[in-house]
């Protein structure tokens, strides 16, 4: 069964994340459903990494021979009365086009972030003010070689964090609770939340690298430090949102980290704050 599943050999980081760096895995299996990726995780001898769509991941520049389980074949939705189930797979935008065609809504503001719902579900991802936990009823994960079912109080969600974080758990997929609405509210909630995410920078990123302080915002704590515009090698910090670090010139990971820890430094020495990155490291 193994050997019948989509392989990718080797499977580079850099072209696969967000930030367009990093060095080549040994192999990729792409799952097409919760039971092969279950079946994979109970062959792999070594805990492989298990990846979306990278856009909130920094790779490392060495290669391993640690074994990748994508995640983006797994992209089943189905309607359970007002809930419906998304695999850990589904991109914002084919649940965006699922809520239009049953008239669902409540999550269009996951519209234009480039994301999977398993990562999303993870870190507890949002935007303006709303996340993804404000609407899950439950989380399927697989647990130590078993299938189970956690209710949003178990998954210990609250901002930019969840028990997933601490724990070797692997998502599967969730059920969400969601709203009634009409096929054309949700193409213009969807609309909305796309006009707002458009000034946002280009570019090779991660999206917003620290979560925001409370009572503060990390972007502008950086750009109140005159870090816009602070180049290490290949990575700067971007002059449009000051929580965006860009890969413009090639930059290594190692580039990235160091600029991380320059941003951290000098926000910590200017105001006093300490930054918590929101990314995570391979």
């Amino acid at each position: 069964m193994i050997k019948e599943m989509y392989l990718e050999t080797p499977f580079d980081f850099s072209k696969h994340s967000t930030i367009g760096c990093g060095g080549k895995a040994k192999q990729a299996y792409y799952p097409q459903s919760e039971e092969d990726l279950c079946f994979l995780l109970g062959q792999l001898s070594e805990r492989p990494f298990v990846l979306g769509n990278m856009s909130n991941v920094l790779p490392m520049d060495e290669d391993t021979e640690k074994t990748v389980l994508c995640t983006k074949k797994m992209t089943d939705i189905r309607r359970e009365g007002d809930c419906i189930f998304v695999q850990a797979g589904v991109t914002s935008g084919r649940l965006m086009r699922y809520l239009q065609s049953v008239g669902l809504g409540g999550v269009e503001f996951l519209a234009g972030i480039p994301c999977t719902m398993g990562g999303i579900l993870f870190m507890n991802g949002g935007a303006g003010g709303i996340y993804i936990s404000d609407w899950v009823e439950s989380v399927r994960i697989y647990r130590e070689g078993k299938l189970v079912e956690l209710s949003r109080a178990e998954c210990g969600y609250s901002y930019k964090e969840s028990v997933f974080m601490h724990t070797k758990d692997v998502i599967l997929g969730a059920r969400l609770r969601l709203k009634h609405s009409t096929p054309q509210a949700v193409k213009e909630e969807t609309r909305r939340f796309l006009a707002k995410r458009a000034h946002l920078p280009k570019g090779k990123s991660m999206g917003c690298v620290f979560q925001n302080p409370q009572g503060y915002t990390a972007g502008a704590l950086i750009e109140a430090a005159g870090l816009k515009g602070l180049r290490i090698g290949g990575a700067t910090v971007s002059t449009q949102h000051a929580n965006f670090i860009i890969n413009d010139q090639n930059a290594t990971a190692r580039d990235i980290r160091s600029l991380i820890a320059r941003i951290k430094d000098e926000v910590w020495q200017r105001h006093g704050v300490v930054l918590e990155e929101e990314i995570r490291y391979l």
